[in-house]
């Protein structure tokens, strides 16, 4: 059966867009990230930032989603938050979600991954999902965009908050980590604006 899985397994790649950015702050650190879920922990996950701000890589060790298992295996989520440290006068929000991955879905099952984000002590929650439907073996790769379109308050840095799922229905379906990457990744690309003059 472990065996199976290791075959069946999956690369899911979630990576946040948005149409890019021509400019960013001259400097952002991220001053923590707090991780909690069935999906990750402190010792598997981690992130890094890259040097023109402008994407934030997540892996995760844990984002492992089959119906070969008890009821709990079935569904694996990850809710994070972090703090991006920049100047006044800015902005930032994320607009599209990209999967790409390989999936081993049977006939009359299904593999689906969702991920949402909203920042604290702000109204709205952008969201998308996915759903691949089997018979599905090979690999995938799909861009959908958040229904709702959600900046940070200018001269504020909020957390910003994004909650991802991975689940699986149905007799047979596996979306968990390829054997040779060992890593369930989350890229986001962050776009940048300039807040108005007052």
């Amino acid at each position: 059966m472990a065996g199976q899985v290791v075959l069946s397994a999956v690369l899911l790649m979630i990576v946040l867009a948005v149409q890019a950015s021509a400019q960013a702050p001259p400097q952002v650190t991220i001053s923590y990230v707090t991780y909690a879920g069935s999906g990750c922990n402190y010792e598997n996950t981690n992130y890094v930032l890259s040097n023109d701000y402008k994407t934030v890589t997540f892996m995760f060790g844990g984002m492992v989603a089959t119906t070969d298992g008890s009821l709990a295996d079935k569904r694996k989520h990850c809710q994070m938050s972090f703090n991006l440290v920049y100047p006044d006068g800015w902005s930032f929000s994320m607009g599209q979600a990209t999967g790409r991955g390989f999936a081993d879905i049977a006939k009359d099952s299904a593999g689906i991954y969702e991920s949402h984000y909203y920042f604290s002590g702000q109204t709205g929650t952008a969201r998308i999902e996915r759903k691949i439907e089997g018979p599905k073996v090979g690999s995938f790769e799909f861009t959908d965009d958040f229904l709702t379109f959600v900046w940070s308050e200018c001269n504020n840095a909020p957390n910003l908050n994004i909650k991802t799922v991975v689940r699986v229905e149905g007799a047979k379906a596996v979306m968990a980590l390829d054997s040779v990457d060992t890593k369930f990744q989350l890229i986001f690309n962050i776009q940048w604006r300039q807040c108005p003059q007052n």
